[in-house]
């Protein structure tokens, strides 16, 4: 059983890019330098520090990354914090509130479109879609561009 974490760039869209924020300038994976490497590579790139961490991540361009459900939370959370020097611009950043309801507006519209996903929270921001479908990325975009 494997579970799709879309996170911040990960599907290069803006479903849950945090934008600006509150929190503290210049922690990686918060601000996008200038003359970095295109969202992508720094994608491609964290999954593979992500790999070499011990977990089993699978990248799927497109879609983000999937990892077997039962992974141990700890070992993400060691693998995580190892690798959140290359991570993508925005992957740890903390959504607003306005952004955060955004979020929870595209899991209902997902929801409404048959896709199992919970609401994101402030502590968790990411959409964890189990089953993710062949169309997710249209499915999204549509769901995005109907909550604004």
């Amino acid at each position: 059983m494997k579970t799709t974490l879309l996170k911040a760039l990960l599907l290069a869209t803006v479903l849950i890019l945090p934008g600006c924020t509150a929190d503290p300038a210049g922690e990686p994976g918060d601000t996008p330098p200038s003359g970095e490497a295109d969202p992508f590579t720094k994608v491609v790139t964290y999954v593979e520090c992500l790999q070499e961490q011990g977990l089993p991540v699978k990248l799927n361009p497109g879609d983000g990354y999937t990892m077997p459900k039962d992974t141990d939370p700890a070992a993400i959370e060691a693998a995580e914090a190892a690798c959140r020097g290359v991570a993508p611009p925005g992957m740890y950043a903390r959504p607003s509130a306005e952004e955060l309801d955004r979020y929870v507006k595209v899991a209902r519209c997902l929801r409404g479109q048959g896709i199992q996903v919970a609401d994101p929270t402030l502590e968790d921001p990411q959409l964890r879609i189990e089953h993710p479908p062949q169309n997710l990325r249209e499915l999204q975009e549509a769901c995005e561009e109907s909550t604004g």
